[in-house]
């Protein structure tokens, strides 16, 4: 099984809608952590997409800022009331989110990172949310050094689990290393400046999601969203 999950990260809105696009185009879902209000993602369409949320609980626990888990977490819900999964910002989590996440209404978290173990599965927590890894990740690929000219399907089958993590940020930009990101980082906000740091010389993350879209419609293979694997 596949599924494709996309952390928000505070991209501006032509910058989601450019992801979006690419799902609609090969009618492939996708679930979306959010972080912010998007009119776009309001509007997304619910048979192909999901929407989840994204909390930030660093710049309490990083900065020191005095903001209760609580109030980050019921911020981010009046934005998605009707999310039912979370994967926090930087993988944050403890035993006693997770019991904030559950008595949230939550039914799942992602909050764990297993790279390039396609073995992976969904696991119960003792408080009865769902657990579910992800294996892959697009900044996290780079950081490895690795090439994203490569085929992730090659040794699929219908008992592996492959959940990427891609950013609309990195798909708008193709990038390809931490020096492309960069160079674009101080103008996030700004996507015709944006534009103009896209990568067009390397493979980059742009590239490789629409290669294995591509594959997965050649092959028929399944995807889904994340609220799919517990029901």
């Amino acid at each position: 099984m596949i599924v494709f999950t996309s952390d928000i990260d505070w991209a501006p809105e032509e910058v989601i809608l450019d992801t979006i696009k690419i799902f609609e185009e090969f009618n492939i879902n996708c679930t979306f952590f959010t972080t912010h209000k998007s009119n776009i993602l309001d509007k997304c369409d619910r048979n192909i997409f999901e929407l989840g949320i994204h909390p930030n609980f660093n710049p309490s626990l990083i900065d020191g800022k005095n903001i209760k888990a609580n109030e980050i977490i019921d911020s981010i819900m009046s934005i998605v009331p009707e999310a039912k999964g979370v994967r926090s910002h930087s993988m944050t989590s403890s035993s006693l989110l997770l019991n904030i996440f559950k008595k949230k209404g939550l039914m799942y978290e992602s909050n764990q990172f297993i790279p390039y173990n396609w073995n992976i599965k969904p696991f119960n927590s003792w408080d009865g949310l769902k657990s579910i890894p992800c294996n892959w990740i697009d900044d996290t690929h780079w950081l490895y050094n690795k090439s994203f000219d490569y085929n992730i399907l090659k040794d699929y089958t219908k008992d592996s689990l492959i959940i990427l993590d891609f950013h609309p940020i990195h798909i708008f930009l193709n990038t390809d290393s931490q020096d492309t990101y960069d160079k674009a980082k101080p103008y996030y906000q700004i996507p015709e400046k944006l534009l103009s740091f896209r990568n067009n010389k390397e493979f980059g993350v742009r590239d490789f999601l629409i290669k294995t879209l591509k594959e997965i419609k050649k092959r028929e293979l399944y995807t889904c969203k994340m609220i799919d694997l517990i029901n």
